[in-house]
């Protein structure tokens, strides 16, 4: 099936995620700090800029590229502002760029949507034309100063061959780490005719800065000196806020922010861990505009951006603290712009008149980049007078588990070209055809169904059928009331049974579970879900048939499982889920990762456990005890291990022989060791209202959060601002009192 979110899970998920991050964010402590942890996290468009400084050649070369930017907005702020700007028209679009995003994906988890592409550019139109919903929160001491850059981005229509395209290439690539160089090895287009984007897994740094690498949202350079990286590296998950995004703690404003950089927009805050020892003023007080009027550029170490407009800040800003004020001294009534979109802070929503001019004037002049808004270019590109190009089908479903009689929607999600006519067909199903696009079926039988779909425009046609794309459960007749036992002995993985390929709307990489002969934890048998074409990331699911539990008196969930890691800081994890009424929704009752989940020492070889490197767990399932049979769920997510096996599964009246403190509300904290980014899961809650608060061994608070729970579990993002040391994580509720170590390195 191809990688394409489901759209109503997707969209629930964000409803879910947004309201959570507000609350993080207005708790949040101050951000605003030099730490350089969180200056290679956002993205490497300082380190490259200092990498062209120290070259007498390229320094030159920019230093005549920042003084044609300057003079150039000098005279569009003088002169321009009579047909747009600060006092004159906006809302009209006066620049079109071209982009193409290039998917360069190590597994199906990375090969992203094109729905999540286009929410991607919406947010990047939104910001620059200021028609952002977070607009109104821009602080009346520079509501004067926000700005409608007045630029549209919009997808290629036709390629550098001349044909029809839908702006988006996908590549597969073994490598998940790549540069911005290295991606346009890959793949590029001409670059003076579209914005290259490339999304990939992870990105690459390795600037001298930081020789080791690192944690890289993102980056881009300077026109004029990109060389063929020039354009836009970003990650997969920095890529708007649905798909892959959804599970990030951001608004998707990763690729405004370098977007900014791709058109000359520099940082608002002086990174002060490059200046050099004959320049190690203090940041706030540097000329900040300053008129280029040598190839030396005053101030030019300190990486001006060269707007009057963007208060000097000691350092990048993060959290969303609008008290900060990192240069009081220098201007006390200027508080540090924090919703700027060149600032790294969680509450940004403006870009400046001054930056808007820098912004013009790159793509006025043309010795930069010009010719990419040219009625020419957009004629060629497509992105004026687009053809009509045929589409290529793809097939995406609501749910992929659904009970009998139950409604699915199905949704056409094809690519390149613009269907107008569908021709559906659904057997087994009701209706069995269909010309919707995004039809609505019910099955009345249990099973696994196939799904064909044709698609036609004026330009062609394209099939495509999913087998098995929907498996129907049984929920009129129970296929066990109310104990279930399966121990994987009969040489296949049982009918009544179904193996999902992902999780969550997201579609997996054609590995799941497989029955494997030769190891069992009481018999000779198992269930794997082998590491070596597992995809990491990836989630795989095995579902039980439904249970009928309302002649059950002390039910437990009985299973088997082990798993060997490759190294310490593998993070693959196993979630049990039960779901009341027939997998519309799922509710966590357990988690396992870290050293809870192993069961056997790390090993790079092929793990096959052997009879004691088996764990048993058991799951009390009294609370589902009801007239509505249940099904529940195991979920394996690959995070680097190896071979993942489950046995023995039964379920029914029997001793409950699990640890006693799993047996309440749990929490894990991953990853722990952390540099900040902090992942808070939270299952078997009694308590719907929750406090979090981390200290330090001082008993000091150091940050903390309201909780507001749907159910019994939860799972949040932090991005702390912390100093390297110990600390402790609390959460309590009336109920609820749970606390872990956390290490900040």
């Amino acid at each position: 099936m191809h990688p394409f979110q489901n759209f109503s899970q997707k969209m629930t998920r964000i409803i879910l995620l947004l309201a959570l991050f507000s609350t993080s964010i207005l708790s949040a402590q101050s951000g605003s700090t030099d730490n350089p942890r969180h200056n290679h996290k956002r993205c490497t468009f300082d380190e490259l800029y200092h990498q062209e400084l120290q070259n007498e050649d390229s320094r030159a070369k920019l230093s005549a590229i920042e003084r044609l930017i300057y003079e150039k907005a000098q005279e569009i702020k003088q002169e321009g502002y009579a047909s747009y700007g600060r006092n004159g028209k906006t809302n009209t679009i006066l620049y079109t760029i071209p982009v193409v995003v290039h998917v360069i994906y190590a597994s199906e988890y990375d090969n992203i949507s094109v729905a999540q592409i286009e929410d991607a550019l919406r947010i990047l139109n939104e910001d620059f034309q200021r028609l952002n919903a977070d607009a109104s929160q821009t602080r009346p001491v520079f509501q004067g100063d926000a700005a409608d850059l007045q630029i549209e981005f919009k997808l290629a229509k036709i390629d550098p061959n001349g044909n029809c395209t839908d702006g988006i290439t996908r590549t597969p690539n073994a490598n998940a780490s790549l540069t911005g160089g290295e991606s346009a090895k890959v793949v590029k287009w001409n670059r003076n005719k579209y914005l290259n984007i490339w999304v990939t897994r992870n990105v690459a740094n390795t600037t001298p800065q930081d020789p080791g690498g690192g944690y890289t949202l993102g980056y881009s350079f300077m026109p004029g000196t990109g060389g063929s990286g020039d354009g836009v590296i970003i990650r997969h998950d920095e890529m708007g806020t649905i798909g892959t995004a959804s599970t990030r703690n951001h608004t998707g404003r990763t690729l405004s922010h370098e977007v900014g950089h791709y058109l000359a927009l520099h940082h608002p805050f002086a990174p002060s861990r490059q200046q050099s020892a004959n320049n190690a003023a203090d940041p706030c007080l540097r000329n900040h505009i300053t008129n280029p009027t040598s190839t030396n550029l005053p101030g030019f170490e300190n990486l001006l951006d060269f707007c009057e407009d963007t208060p000097p800040a000691a350092a990048s800003n993060f959290g969303c603290s609008p008290g900060t004020n990192s240069c009081s001294n220098d201007s006390p009534d200027q508080p540090d712009q924090i919703e700027n979109f060149m600032d790294y802070s969680d509450c940004q929503n403006m870009f400046t008149e001054d930056q808007k001019a820098r912004v013009h004037a790159v793509l006025s002049s043309s010795s930069l980049r010009a010719n990419l808004v040219s009625t020419a270019n957009l004629q060629s590109t497509g992105v004026l007078n687009p053809p009509v190009c045929q589409p290529q089908a793809y097939i995406e479903v609501e749910k992929e588990v659904i009970c009998q009689n139950e409604q699915v929607q199905f949704f056409d999600v094809s690519e390149e070209g613009i269907a107008t006519s569908w021709s559906w067909s659904f057997p087994g199903g009701t209706p069995a055809s269909s010309t919707q696009r995004n039809p609505i079926v019910s099955y009345a039988n249990p099973g696994r169904y196939n799904v064909s779909l044709t698609v036609t425009n004026s330009a062609g046609t394209s099939s495509k059928t999913e087998n098995g794309i929907i498996t129907v459960t049984n929920s009129t007749a129970s296929s066990f009331a109310p104990t279930w036992t399966e121990s994987f002995e009969n040489g296949q993985v049982p009918l009544l049974m179904t193996v999902r390929d992902g999780d969550d709307g997201l579609n997996g990489d054609g590995n799941t579970f497989t029955f494997f002969a030769n190891a069992g934890s009481h018999q000779s048998s198992s269930l794997i879900l082998p590491r070596a074409s597992n995809s990491y990331g990836l989630k795989d699911q095995l579902i039980s048939p439904a249970i009928n539990t309302s002649s059950g008196t002390d039910l437990n969930l009985f299973f088997d499982y082990a798993f060997a890691a490759r190294q310490n800081d593998n993070e693959d994890e196993l979630e049990v889920y039960v779901s009341r009424d027939c997998g519309e929704t799922w509710i966590r009752r357990r988690f396992y990762n870290g050293g809870r989940l192993r069961t056997a020492p790390n090993t790079t070889a092929n793990f096959v456990p052997n009879a004691s490197q088996w764990a048993t767990e058991t799951i009390n399932f009294n609370a589902y005890i009801g007239s509505d049979p249940i099904l529940i769920k195991f979920v394996f997510q690959n995070g680097g291990g190896g071979n993942f096996y489950i046995d023995n599964i039964r379920f029914g009246e029997g001793q409950d022989v699990s640890i006693q403190e799993f047996e309440a509300a749990d929490m894990a904290l991953y990853p722990n060791p952390s540099d900040g980014r902090l992942n808070v899961k939270l299952s078997d809650l009694l308590d719907r209202q929750l406090e979090l608060r981390i200290s330090d061994l001082s008993g000091k608070t150091v940050y903390q959060q309201k909780l507001q729970t749907q159910g019994p579990s939860l799972d949040i993002q932090l991005s702390l601002d912390l100093l390297p040391g110990v600390y402790l994580v609390d959460v309590k509720g009336e109920n609820t009192q749970l606390q872990h170590k956390l290490l900040i390195e």
